[in-house]
C-alpha cells in the first residue's frame, strides 16, 4: 500500500535558489527516497508562474495550489504578529478535504506562522512542523543588528502557541532545538539540510574565481554590504581574484556590487558553483541554518565563512568560523597567495560535508523510515 505524505509550504520548491526553497525541495526529495507519494500543497506567498507550476507538478506525486490574498500588512498585536496574521483559513479547508480522500501518514508544514492548517486535521495523522527559523521576538534581534524589520516575526509566546499544534517540531539545527525544547513542546527533532555530494568540472582559469550566493532577504543583503566594504580596504584581492556573485540577492545590490560582477539567478546551481573556486559566507547575526554553506561544502568548494555562517554546522577548520567579515578577507588573502591552503581548504569540505549528511540522514530515519536513497 502506497505512502502519502502532504507538504504544506508557502514558499514554493522551486527554483530551489534560495536556502528555504532549497530546504523544501530536499526534505521533499527525501520521502520520495523513502517510498512516500509526496504530495505539494504551495500557497503562492511569492506568486506562482506558469514555470514554477509545470515544474512542481513535474517534480512532486501531486500539487495544489489557491489563490493567494495575504499578506496581511496589519500587525494585530501591535508591534509584532500574531501567529495567524498571514494565515489564509481556505488552505484548512483544501489539506482537510485532500487527507479525506488521500489518508495521509504525515502532514508536514513549513513555517509555524502557516501551523494553523494542522488544526483542519484530525489526530490519527503524524503533524509535523519545518520551523526553518525562530520567529519570535525576532524583529528585535534584527533592530539590534541595526536593520529594519521584514518579513514575519511575532513574540516567544505567539510562537509556541503555533508550535504546539504539532506533534514533532523540526529544527534546523542544534541551538534551535534547545530553544524550542525550552518553550515546553513535547517532541523536538532536528533535521538539518539533507543533500548528495555534488561535483562540477575544474575551472581552467588564469585566476582563481571568489563568489557569493544567496537571496535578498535583509540578512544577506547587509552581509554582503559589509563584505563588499571589508573587500574596498583590500584593492589587491580583486588583481589577485575574479570575484563573482549571483542569485536574487543580486537584485538588491547592483547599486554597489563591489569587485564582484553580477550573475543574477541562473537556471541551475551547478552553474555557480562550476565558476567559483572559493565560496564566501560573510553572514553577521541572523538565525536558522545557512543553506548556502552547506550547499558550498556540497560542491566540495573551499569555504571561507564567519562563526555565524557556520552555526548548526559541526566543523574543526578554522577558516570556517572566523570571528569578523575583515577576519574573512585576511583569511581570503591568505589562502590567495598561498595555492596549497585552497587544496586543504577543499579536503576540509569533503570531511565536514560528509559528517554532517550521516548526522541529518539518521534524524530524518528516525521519524520517516527508511535510509533516504544516496545522490537522490
Amino acid at each position: 500500500m502506497a505512502k502519502h505524505c502532504l507538504i504544506v509550504s508557502p514558499i514554493p520548491s522551486h527554483p530551489p535558489f534560495q536556502g528555504n526553497s532549497a530546504r523544501i525541495f530536499r526534505f521533499g526529495r527525501c520521502l520520495q527516497a523513502l517510498g512516500y507519494r509526496v504530495h505539494f500543497f504551495y500557497y503562492p506567498l511569492e506568486g506562482l508562474s506558469d514555470r514554477q507550476r509545470r515544474q512542481m507538478s513535474e517534480a512532486w506525486d501531486h500539487f495544489y495550489s489557491i489563490p493567494c490574498d495575504l499578506p496581511n500588512t496589519k500587525r494585530s498585536l501591535g508591534d509584532h504578529y500574531a501567529i495567524d496574521d498571514w494565515y489564509d483559513p481556505r488552505a484548512g479547508e483544501l489539506v482537510a478535504e485532500l487527507h479525506r480522500r488521500w489518508r495521509y501518514q504525515a502532514v508536514v508544514v513549513n513555517y509555524v506562522w502557516f501551523s494553523a492548517v494542522l488544526e483542519a486535521l484530525p489526530n490519527d495523522v503524524l503533524k509535523l512542523i519545518d520551523t526553518h527559523d525562530v520567529f519570535g521576538d525576532r524583529h528585535l534581534r534584527a533592530i539590534e543588528a541595526g536593520m529594519r524589520p521584514e518579513w514575519f516575526y511575532t513574540s516567544i509566546a505567539e510562537e509556541a502557541r503555533g508550535l504546539r499544534r504539532a506533534d514533532i517540531v523540526v529544527a534546523i539545527q542544534d541551538q534551535e532545538q534547545r530553544y524550542f525544547e525550552s518553550l515546553g513542546l513535547a517532541r523536538v527533532e532536528t533535521i538539518g539540510f539533507i543533500a548528495p555530494e555534488r561535483t562540477v568540472p575544474a575551472r581552467r582559469r588564469e585566476k582563481p574565481a571568489v563568489g557569493y550566493i544567496g537571496s535578498g532577504n535583509p540578512w544577506n543583503v547587509h552581509a554582503f554590504r559589509s563584505l563588499v566594504r571589508a573587500l574596498g580596504a583590500r584593492p589587491e584581492l580583486a588583481e589577485r581574484a575574479e570575484f563573482v556573485a549571483a542569485g536574487p540577492i543580486c537584485d538588491q545590490v547592483k547599486d554597489d556590487p563591489g569587485p564582484f560582477r553580477l550573475l543574477g539567478i541562473l537556471d541551475k546551481v551547478e552553474e555557480f558553483y562550476a565558476a567559483v573556486d572559493i565560496a564566501l559566507n560573510p553572514m553577521i547575526g541572523g538565525t536558522g541554518l545557512k543553506i548556502k554553506t552547506l550547499e558550498a561544502l556540497a560542491f566540495g568548494k573551499g569555504v571561507l565563512s564567519t562563526r555565524d555562517g557556520f552555526v548548526g554546522i559541526p566543523t574543526t577548520e578554522p577558516a570556517h568560523t572566523l570571528d569578523s567579515v575583515d577576519a574573512l578577507c585576511a583569511q581570503l588573502a591568505h589562502v590567495l597567495e598561498f595555492p596549497n591552503r585552497m587544496a586543504a581548504l577543499q579536503v576540509a569540505t569533503r570531511e565536514v560535508f560528509r559528517r554532517y549528511q550521516r548526522r541529518a540522514v539518521e534524524a530524518f530515519v528516525n521519524i520517516f523510515g527508511t535510509t533516504p536513497v544516496s545522490g537522490s
